[in-house]
């Protein structure tokens, strides 16, 4: 053993191979190479794997392996071979049917060629509600030493404090923000409330927008947004509702963009009462520069786009 780790390298050979070796050659085998083993064989066509695992991606490895007849440690390597990984499910917001996928598909092409003839996107006010819990701490890894326990987190209550955020703005920036009271829920009245408050300030920020060119509103098909009281008012005021399929938050700007941002500033953070939420709404809002506004309106083509490309469904 000495010699040959003198002459290969050290490492090269161990005391136990050596004497294996020996016992071998002293047996009169002097086949260096190693003899077939017994059980499963180890050769994996990489065609057959493909095949299976593209006609059922679910397949575990240990069925894989079992299927082929080989350890399960031997399958990662022949995964990396002809390129596939494991990945998660991706969760979507609702199960689309066929309708709906139509549905999607018919109103982003209209929209599309709508905005390639006429481009309407800085006439668009968009608006939705939020929960904001008053405790938005997430349960998250740390870096500890091998033996150290980790800090202990209260586990979240079910029904958790929290305070409903109504949102509208354009690609200029916010118009109009509102809290609602305690106990009480977004119905067609209180909706159309919002919609007087907030078209009194876009007359103030917007005075063209309104008396000239006609703002577009942008909003989902939740009951009060689509109540004939509601649509009345908005006839009134002289606002054109723009088509918006349901089940899309992928579609809506307030959704992909203004509270995905929001969500983000808000994590592990604490409140203690409604003011301290108003607090870093605000912060959050003077944080943001108008190019933050413009760019989550304008996506809209781009995802439009890709929902039609889709031929209506969920898109990356």
């Amino acid at each position: 053993m000495r010699k040959i780790n003198q002459a290969f390298g050290p490492g090269s050979a161990n005391e136990r191979t050596i004497q294996r070796w020996f016992e071998k050659f002293r047996n009169g085998d002097e086949e260096l190479r190693d003899e077939p083993r017994t059980g499963r064989p180890g050769v994996i066509d990489n065609d057959i794997l493909k095949a299976m695992v593209e006609a059922d991606p679910r397949l575990t490895v240990r069925e894989i392996a079992a299927e082929l007849q080989v350890h399960p440690s031997a399958i990662g390597k022949h995964m990396k071979e002809i390129g596939k990984v494991k990945k998660l499910d991706k969760w979507i917001p609702h199960e689309l049917s066929s309708h709906n996928q139509l549905c999607r598909y018919e109103i982003c092409s209209a929209l599309l060629l709508r905005n390639e003839n006429d481009p309407f996107l800085d006439r668009i006010i968009t608006c939705d509600e939020k929960w904001i819990l008053y405790d938005n701490r997430k349960r998250t890894a740390q870096w500890l030493d091998k033996n150290q326990a980790p800090k202990m987190f209260p586990k979240p209550k079910t029904h958790q404090k929290k305070v409903m955020l109504t949102m509208w703005w354009t690609s200029i920036g916010i118009i109009h923000y509102d809290f609602m009271e305690h106990g009480t829920s977004i119905t067609a009245d209180t909706y159309c409330q919002q919609i007087e408050e907030m078209n009194e300030k876009l007359k103030k920020l917007w005075p063209a927008l309104v008396n000239r060119r006609g703002p577009i509103l942008l909003h989902d098909n939740a009951r009060p947004h689509i109540s004939l009281v509601t649509k009345k008012k908005l006839n009134d005021l002289g606002y054109e509702t723009l088509p918006h399929p349901p089940y899309s938050p992928d579609l809506s700007p307030t959704d992909y963009h203004f509270f995905k941002h929001l969500d983000s500033f808000l994590t592990g953070k604490i409140f203690k009462n409604e003011g301290d939420i108003e607090n870093a709404l605000r912060n959050f809002i003077d944080s943001r520069t108008q190019d933050f506004y413009s760019t989550g309106i304008n996506k809209l083509v781009t995802r439009w786009q890709k929902c039609r490309d889709a031929d209506g469904f969920y898109f990356d």
